[in-house]
């Protein structure tokens, strides 16, 4: 396994009640998979991922990430992050703030400007390199979230609907590049709305439903568990079920 997580869960307090936002979960990531986290509003997703990435400390649990014990103040390097709501230094241009984020992820000086020139072909921005971020549409500024996730090459992804704000073809095109990164051997933890996008990309699946995780395997073996017909059907069924 590139990630475990074991037994995180994260508890709120309100003024007037103490919210489990995330139930204990646990979770193994395999080396060289996609695998897709899906819920419906409100089920822990994003609280889940922000754990896993150290900016949110959680309530139990402890996270391994490449073999070593992750400790919850440690930066993560090693993973490409792509978070759900993505702003970016609006006055930079594509290229210096691309530029940035590689020198964050520790790459030497004399590297940055090749690999800022890969990665902008590689989201189809390199046209845009001069553009400020201000200037762009939602969907490009999204190809811009990608470009910075992926710098320096980590061997694993993080992917908070990381085709938000794309057009279809602009949402096809990402689908292609994901599946082209994994053919490259590295690992793709994402979710997303979209389960069009799931059915085609994901190896294995995981249903978090009122914080707590429902379901992890395939699809194929979702679909049964819930004698479905298709991953919607499914899903919504998932959803809909409350545990006694």
């Amino acid at each position: 396994m590139i990630l475990t997580v074991k037994n995180i869960s994260k508890k709120y307090q309100t003024r007037t009640e103490e919210v489990q936002a995330l139930k204990p979960l646990d979770l193994g990531i395999e080396r060289g998979e996609i695998f897709g986290l899906l819920g419906p509003n409100g089920a822990g997703k994003t609280t889940a991922v922000k754990i896993i990435m150290g900016f949110l400390h959680p309530s139990s649990g402890s996270i391994t990430f490449d073999d070593k014990l992750m400790p919850t103040t440690k930066p993560r390097t090693g993973i490409g992050y792509l978070p759900e709501s993505f702003r970016p230094n609006p006055h930079l241009s594509v290229s210096d703030y691309v530029g940035l984020q590689c020198r964050l992820a520790g790459m030497a000086h004399a590297d940055i400007p090749a690999e800022i020139t890969r990665l902008l072909q590689l989201t189809g921005m390199n046209e845009a390199s001069d553009r400020r971020i201000s200037d762009l549409s939602k969907g490009m500024g999204q190809r811009v979230g990608l470009a910075q996730a992926f710098a320096a090459s980590p061997c694993l992804l993080i992917l908070d609907e990381p085709t938000s704000g794309l057009d279809p073809l602009g949402r096809r095109e990402v689908i292609d590049l994901l599946l082209e990164i994994k053919a490259q051997g590295k690992t793709i933890f994402f979710s997303s709305h979209i389960l069009s996008e799931v059915e085609r990309l994901c190896d294995r699946i995981g249903i978090l439903v009122d914080g707590s995780m429902r379901f992890v395997g395939t699809t194929e073996a979702f679909l049964e568990k819930r004698q479905a017909s298709n991953l919607e059907q499914a899903f919504i069924q998932e959803a809909q079920c409350r545990q006694s």
